[in-house]
């Protein structure tokens, strides 16, 4: 075991020390306020040959635009999210305007639908969770997390959670996402903090870098700002996923480990 531990801290540092390539041109992009595109990179760590997760990277053209619909699942809620944004979103054949119109409300149906049907006879503590980006050309998002998987930002350097505090007070006259889950299981009390569904939708800024979607053994193990520290450096995508996934192995995360990383160019 301690060989094991061993060797996945020396792949770790390996994939940091030598995925680091310069950006070119970023500073300039940033100026511009302008993007040359996105890549991607995921990955999920496997137990006794199982994963123990899923992850999404699905690519759309609409029109002139390119819609990219990323997620981490746990395995009980991605094929369910999937199917509704799949249905809902891009099998009805609607233009850009229609979607950007439509993302945000969708976004959190299709979490409250595939919830609701998975919520039966299952316990609160045997709940992973799910986090989803929709980035719509390359200008805007539609972000959502739910459970102990999160949405990071980094902006300049800088760690901050999609959809904080601010995000997850409740609307007036509205009903939370938890009080949703405790009405239809027919119970009187609410979820823990971490049931609450965040959905946001944001413009993709000047300063944004990368966007990290990591399930809870990531998470458990990690602070946000320790997450960007480790891969900021790293350009190529699925290097920096594999990076921050090993690196919450080589911490002993107990729980599922899957994320994928988002990279602004």
């Amino acid at each position: 075991m301690a060989i094991k531990v061993l060797l996945r801290k020396f792949r770790a540092i390996r994939l940091r020390r030598f995925a680091t390539k310069a950006i070119k041109d970023k500073k300039e992009a940033k100026k511009r306020g302008t993007w040359v595109g996105i890549s991607h990179g995921f990955h999920v760590i496997e137990r006794d040959g199982n994963p123990e997760g899923s992850v999404l990277a699905q690519r759309e053209q609409i029109e002139r635009s390119e819609m990219w619909l990323f997620g981490a699942f746990d395995q009980k809620m991605g094929c369910g999210i999937t199917k509704y944004l799949q249905s809902h979103l891009f099998d009805k054949k609607l233009n850009e305007y229609q979607i950007r119109r439509k993302a945000k409300k969708t976004m959190r149906k299709a979490y409250i639908s595939t919830r609701a049907k998975v919520h039966k006879g299952e316990k609160e503590n045997e709940i992973g969770g799910s986090t989803t980006v929709l980035v719509m050309n390359r200008r805007q998002f539609v972000a959502a997390s739910f459970g102990g998987y999160k949405a990071i930002v980094c902006k300049d350097g800088v760690a901050a959670q999609i959809g904080g505090k601010h995000h997850r007070r409740a609307i007036k006259g509205q009903w939370s996402f938890s009080d949703m889950l405790c009405a239809a299981s027919g119970g009187d009390h609410k979820p823990p903090k971490d049931l609450q569904l965040v959905v946001i939708a944001q413009n993709v800024e000047p300063d944004m870098d990368f966007i990290i979607l990591a399930s809870n053994g990531v998470w458990e193990v990690m602070r946000y700002q320790e997450a960007v520290d480790l891969i900021s450096h790293i350009e190529n995508a699925q290097m920096a996923a594999e990076c921050l996934a090993e690196e919450a192995l080589c911490r002993m995360s107990k729980s599922a480990i899957s994320c994928i990383v988002i990279r602004f160019h």
